[in-house]
């Protein structure tokens, strides 16, 4: 078998929703690991990444989380894709006609929700502000640093994905569009794919939403990597998803401080023109 797809980012762009309206169409099989990060393990593991999930570092490994099906296209959504610069090229290698789906989302909104995403999670404290400002003082800094920011630099990113991939293999979502018409983008999927957009997946169902720990404690003791992985490795996903109901409430998500977005539209604005250059569109709309 070979992967046939690959959605490679950006991160809080809404791949989580889109790995899960693909994983229902029947001519679909998705992982069973959402972000198998196969071909990016050798970097994450060198950088020592802070978020510690299951590593898949072998083929072995990677072909098993596929259900081996008649008549179907094997894909997956692994994030780190975009940002590391050997697995375009190694996903080229591995499948020549792999296709490509690449979702971008205003660089500011998509570092501030990545931070959100993390502080819920326990795993970073200190606020967004000292990170932009490279104020904080720990020992994860640089990469709280690179996830947050250099992670929303998208125009070299997107320029390797050009300069490996033919265009008709590379589909490039942007999030304004997938939040107004999430059936008509998710259609659009299906058709880049060359599945039936006859089918219609369940977009009334939000995945990813924005939750908070329900108290201090919860936030502490889930801020352990090693306690998380034990959950998923032991309870079946349904169970942990209860679970989860259990320690985390909706919330409303913060908002992130005007003079910080400003801060950072000027920070973005060259590599938001350098990416409207790539793609042939213009991507102004986020720092003006």
């Amino acid at each position: 078998m070979k992967v046939d797809f690959f959605i490679v980012g950006a991160p809080k762009a809404g791949t989580t929703s889109l790995y899960h309206y693909l994983d229902e169409h029947p001519q679909v099989e998705m992982s069973s690991q959402k972000e198998p990060d196969y071909f990016s393990d050798k970097a994450i593991q060198e950088q020592g990444m802070y978020y510690g999930k299951n590593r898949i570092n072998t083929l072995e490994k990677y072909e098993s989380l596929f259900a081996h099906k008649e008549g179907v296209i094997y894909g997956e959504g692994s994030v780190s894709y975009l940002l590391y610069e050997n697995v375009a090229e190694d996903i080229k290698k591995y499948n020549p006609g792999a296709k490509i789906i690449i979702m971008l989302r205003n660089p500011i909104d998509r570092a501030f929700s990545h931070y959100l995403m993390d502080y819920r999670l326990g795993l970073v404290s200190d606020s967004f502000e000292d990170i932009v400002n490279k104020k904080s003082k720990n020992k994860n800094a640089h990469l709280f640093y690179q996830q947050y920011i250099e992670v929303s630099e998208y125009a070299q990113q997107i320029q390797r994905y050009f300069n490996i991939f033919t265009r008709d293999n590379l589909l490039l979502i942007d999030y304004d569009d997938f939040k107004g018409d999430v059936s008509g983008t998710v259609d659009l999927v299906y058709d880049f794919l060359k599945v039936s957009t006859e089918f219609t997946a369940d977009v009334n169902t939000k995945h990813n939403t924005f939750t908070m720990p329900k108290n201090k404690g919860i936030r502490f003791i889930y801020s352990f990597v090693f306690l998380r992985k034990i959950l998923t490795f032991i309870f079946p996903k349904s169970l942990v998803k209860n679970i989860k109901g259990l320690l985390f409430k909706a919330d409303k998500k913060p908002e992130l401080l005007e003079e910080t977005r400003n801060q950072l539209k000027q920070f973005f604005s060259d590599d938001v023109r350098q990416l409207g250059g790539v793609l042939g569109k213009d991507y102004s709309k986020w720092t003006k």
